[in-house]
């Protein structure tokens, strides 16, 4: 698979600005389907989850010794995507789930304020908190234009916080959008396989949203919005991003979204090295929770 072709592209509408003006917000959130916030997390908060990540890259023999670790530069001879199946990959993401950091990032307060804002009412988090890296050369592993809900479920009005880890240049990729798409309702998707470019009809000719991004900001979309990677030119720097996900909390929510990310772990094993008292374990348990199974028809 690859990313779907882009007949059009603008920037990323800024929309900090809206960030204390919840009427605005919403509006736009119904307008648009995403956002663009600048400097929404303090740099420093996501180096370090960006360094704890790299750190895992290196002790599983991703990256190049002879460059500084910050950068992310992939050992010349290797190239991996993620996998269920291949075990190297399984075991660099099995460690990724553990890092205590990456998930406490997710419920950063600058994120859940902006998504009390939207939401207006109590916010569930989805504990199935997403990693990936993206390795140079690997063009062909770029997600192609889909929606969310498709593999989320549960409610329409879940939101996905897709945050660069690092800064993103165009010579990254990133992410496309296309704005206003979230009124085209939910799309039935093809299966992915080598040969898709798109997992649905829509106009070819629709403009898409895609700019460099800071460390720092944050993309935010509604689950029918139509979006995608935008491949990795980078001869060599691997492009790490993150993707956590919020929906109201007294919508129904499917099981899997409360599941570690693959179910390649339990909870018990992703919180074996934490400590006992720490609020972040099994947090989702102290609310009442519509919850839901997956049907096939949501993959």
């Amino acid at each position: 698979m690859a990313m779907t072709p882009m007949a059009a592209t603008s920037p990323h509408q800024d929309s900090t600005e809206l960030l204390f003006d919840p009427p605005a917000l919403r509006a736009r959130a119904g307008e648009q389907g995403y956002f663009c916030f600048k400097g929404l997390l303090p740099p420093a908060d996501v180096l370090a989850v960006r360094r704890q990540i790299l750190e895992t890259c290196q002790h599983h023999g991703f990256l190049d010794d002879q460059a500084p670790l910050e950068n992310g530069i992939a050992r010349n001879d290797f190239f991996i995507r993620e996998s269920d199946t291949d075990p190297v990959w399984l075991a660099y993401y099995k460690d990724i789930l553990k890092l205590h950091d990456f998930h406490a990032l997710a419920q950063h307060e600058n994120l859940l304020a902006v998504l009390d804002s939207l939401i207006g009412e109590p916010v569930l988090p989805h504990s199935r908190n997403i990693s990936m890296a993206l390795f140079p050369r690997g063009v062909e592993t770029t997600t192609p234009a889909h929606q969310d809900f498709n593999f989320i479920g549960g409610t329409e009005e879940t939101w996905t916080a897709w945050i660069p880890c690092g800064d993103c240049p165009m010579s990254l990729g990133g992410l496309a959008i296309v704005p206003g798409s979230n009124h085209w309702g939910f799309k039935e998707h093809a299966a992915y396989d080598s040969t898709v470019t798109s997992c649905l009809d829509f106009p070819v000719d629709s403009v898409w949203a895609v700019s460099e991004l800071a460390t720092g900001d944050v993309l935010m979309f509604k689950s029918t919005t139509v979006h995608q990677g935008v491949a990795n030119p980078s001869p060599d720097q691997i492009r790490l991003s993150l993707d956590f996900r919020y929906q109201p909390r007294s919508h129904p929510v499917r099981r899997d979204s409360l599941e570690p990310h693959m179910q390649i772990l339990t909870w018990d094993e992703v919180y074996q090295d934490w400590p006992d008292d720490d609020p972040l374990k099994y947090y989702w348990k102290e609310w009442t929770l519509n919850i839901i199974e997956a049907t096939a028809a949501q993959g």
